[in-house]
């Protein structure tokens, strides 16, 4: 989830970035005159990498940059102030993003929309039968970290016999 909010607020950043671009998508020189100039600018390229390695993986064209451009400022122009409509649209983003590339990025771990749904809504609802949101952050960080380190150890190179060791 901290993921899916620094990619929000770098995709807020970039379209304000971006808004300034006008029609033409060419890189322009920045005007950098005070530290906050410089922490926006730098914002911007490193949100630029992360697109770059993902939503721009496969097409990077002018014609591809220029849709995505479009719709950040699209987004970013919407004068919906509705809190509900834009944690929607949050999640939606992030639930096809999960169902793209797995659950937390893993591909081997399939994203279950129907169960995702079912766990949102009964948090939303405030039920706790079974098991509390916080339990239920704990279960999953733990044993997420647990795949993890199970998947590292399995590619992680075996250790060399002990009789070949020199002392």
């Amino acid at each position: 989830m901290k993921k899916q909010n620094f990619l929000t607020m770098a995709l807020i950043v970039a379209i304000l970035g971006l808004a300034s671009c006008g029609s033409n998508y060419k890189a322009k020189k920045a005007n950098l005159s005070t530290q906050e100039d410089s922490l926006n600018y730098a914002l911007g390229l490193a949100i630029s990498e992360e697109l770059r390695m993902n939503a721009l993986q496969n097409d990077s064209s002018e014609k591809t940059i220029a849709a995505l451009v479009e719709k950040i400022e699209k987004v970013y122009s919407d004068e919906n102030t509705d809190q509900v409509y834009k944690t929607g649209f949050q999640i939606g983003n992030m639930m096809k993003e999960q169902n793209k590339v797995g659950l937390i990025g893993d591909s081997t771990l399939k994203f279950n929309q129907d169960l995702f749904k079912k766990g949102l809504v009964k948090g939303i609802n405030g039920d706790t039968t079974g098991m509390t949101g916080a339990e239920a952050m704990v279960y999953f960080q733990n044993t997420m970290q647990k795949i993890q380190n199970e998947k590292m150890l399995k590619s992680a190179p075996a250790p060399a016999p002990a009789d070949t060791i020199k002392k």
